[in-house]
């Protein structure tokens, strides 16, 4: 972004070019909602009254000077959530809303007594959120103009970010601290201690879990807000003075004080397994203000990443990945890991293959051979005599079809399953088949007179049921056995009867307890909608 050709416009003024080029930048702020309609970025400087709008579309200065009020000297900026205002926070300790498509304030807000340090507004447009060096926080109505609440914070704010999807507010306070804020409860809910200098800047990653920090200690740490634990740091060469998330949090953008470049940092947890540990920040037990815990770690080049052959980060010897149990207690119901297509397939398989049935009949076509006999004469003609394959004799003995085993590989692990009573590895091997296969092999189970084979899928479905693991693989293969054994149940059912009348009960309980809990569930999102 420029100002434009200064050169031209001294020699109207008469001026030097010096003092037409504005002071130094103290702080910005951009909002694109309304890029393409007006200036969508306003900067306050360096002992400057006046704030400036500024235009990504146009890559120039705007066309509005915001001018405090009271003559006051503008220290901090901000921009509504939908782009149609900006802030300006006044050494006076007032901040002046104003219209960024007019330029004309709007409305101000009275009631700190010393210089605004941060202001920033919700998603919403209902609440403002400013800082002060009179060591308070206070929220403050939008349309009003009023203040809502006032928070007493233990050391002086320096800094202030919001993250609006959560009314999380983050504050730098002097004494080297990062204290978080719940604007609904207006409580301080986390604080971070570790830095040895000042704060520079803060930004909150993409979802709102960590916080990353920069530091006059010339360190750059990020903090787990579910944990209150810091879980990465590092040291650079260079004082760090300000730090940015990507929109996607891939990448770390950080710039310098003794460099005008921005320098990437990649986010290792985007393509890694990382295990994020927590780590003290007074681990390394020195009293000297260093920060020799901390792994030095080279600056981004132009040319890309470091010489891999360099060790710039220490190494760490990580912990094994945690590996999360299949149940976590024996009381839980859960389910199993399998895509929920594989048993809605399964149990609408008869549909699907009549939808997908032809109208007609597929023809056989005709059998003729790629090249044609001719007849040994001197004009060409084809030989349509019978051929060579015709006069080979047959053996009527002979079978087309390839000897099949009359077990099945379900029916002589469900063999097995019955003599030794562990269930398990029937529903181990019907995991590794596709729909059809299931189907396929339920369908062949064999039907002799003692009926061992479905005796035992009854059985190991009960067991199955009893664990209480992969609940709705169980509910779709028992759906398909009974749709093809019906009539075979119903003439054995005083044989069965025991068996069944085990699996009844306990399938029963699971679908009491799984129904309970989803009328549970249903209850509290109900409760917290209308709420």
């Amino acid at each position: 972004l420029s100002q434009g050709s200064l050169e031209r416009e001294s020699r109207v003024r008469h001026a030097r070019m010096s003092a037409l080029r504005f002071p130094a930048v103290t702080q910005f702020a951009s909002n694109t909602a309304m890029s393409r309609d007006w200036d969508d970025v306003v900067s306050c400087h360096q002992g400057s009254r006046d704030a400036h709008s500024w235009s990504v579309e146009r890559k120039s200065l705007g066309k509005y000077t915001l001018e405090s009020s009271d003559s006051s000297i503008v220290r901090a900026v901000a921009i509504s959530a939908c782009g149609n205002f900006g802030f300006l926070g006044l050494a006076s300790g007032v901040i002046e809303m104003a219209n960024m498509q007019s330029g004309l304030s709007r409305r101000t807000f009275v009631g700190h007594s010393k210089a605004v340090t941060g202001v920033h507004t919700d998603a919403c447009n209902l609440r403002v959120y400013s800082t002060s060096l009179d060591g308070t926080l206070r929220i403050w109505d939008f349309a009003t103009g009023n203040q809502l609440h006032c928070i007493d914070m233990p050391s002086t704010p320096s800094h202030l970010i919001v993250y609006r999807e959560s009314s999380l507010l983050a504050c730098a306070c002097d004494d080297a601290c990062i204290r978080v804020i719940d604007a609904e409860s207006t409580r301080i809910v986390r604080t971070f201690s570790g830095h040895r200098n000042r704060i520079t800047d803060l930004a909150f990653s993409n979802d709102g879990r960590w916080i990353v920090s920069s530091s006059l200690d010339c360190t750059i740490r990020t903090w787990d807000l579910p944990t209150g634990y810091m879980v990465d740091w590092f040291r650079v060469e260079s004082v760090p003075v300000s730090v940015a998330f990507s929109p996607m949090g891939d990448f770390l953008a950080t710039a310098h004080m003794d460099s005008v470049g921005i320098f990437l940092w990649a986010n290792r947890t985007q393509f890694a397994d990382i295990t994020l540990r927590q780590i003290n920040p007074h681990s390394d037990g020195s009293t000297d203000g260093s920060v020799a815990g901390a792994a030095l770690v080279a600056m981004p080049t132009t040319a890309g990443l470091v010489d891999e052959n360099e060790e710039t980060v220490e190494d760490v010897e990580m912990d094994a990945v945690y590996m999360a149990p299949e149940q976590l207690t024996d009381n839980m119901v859960t389910l199993s890991s399998q895509p929920k297509s594989k048993w809605q397939t399964l149990m609408n398989l008869a549909t699907i293959k009549k939808r997908n049935m032809p109208e007609k009949p597929a023809q056989v076509p005709e059998l003729a051979p790629f090249f044609l006999p001719t007849t040994m004469s001197v004009e060409h003609q084809f030989d349509f005599g019978t051929s060579d394959a015709a006069n080979i004799p047959t053996d009527p003995t002979s079978s087309k079809l390839i000897s099949v085993s009359s077990e099945s590989q379900l029916a002589r692990i469900l063999y097995n399953a019955h003599t030794t009573r562990v269930y398990a590895p029937v529903f181990e091997y019907l995991k590794t088949l596709n729909p059809s296969a299931i189907d396929v092999e339920i369908r062949s189970l064999p039907v002799d007179d003692q009926l061992k084979a479905l005796k035992a899928f009854v059985c190991a479905t009960t067991c199955q049921l009893k664990s209480k693991r992969d609940f709705e693989l169980a509910q779709a293969y028992l759906h398909v056995f009974i749709a093809v054994f019906t009539d075979i149940i119903k003439a054995n059912a005083r044989e069965l009867e025991p068996l069944l009348a085990e699996l009844r009960n306990e399938l029963k309980a699971q679908w009491d307890t799984v129904d309970n809990l989803i009328r549970y569930s249903a209850c509290m999102i109900e409760f917290m909608r209308t709420k």
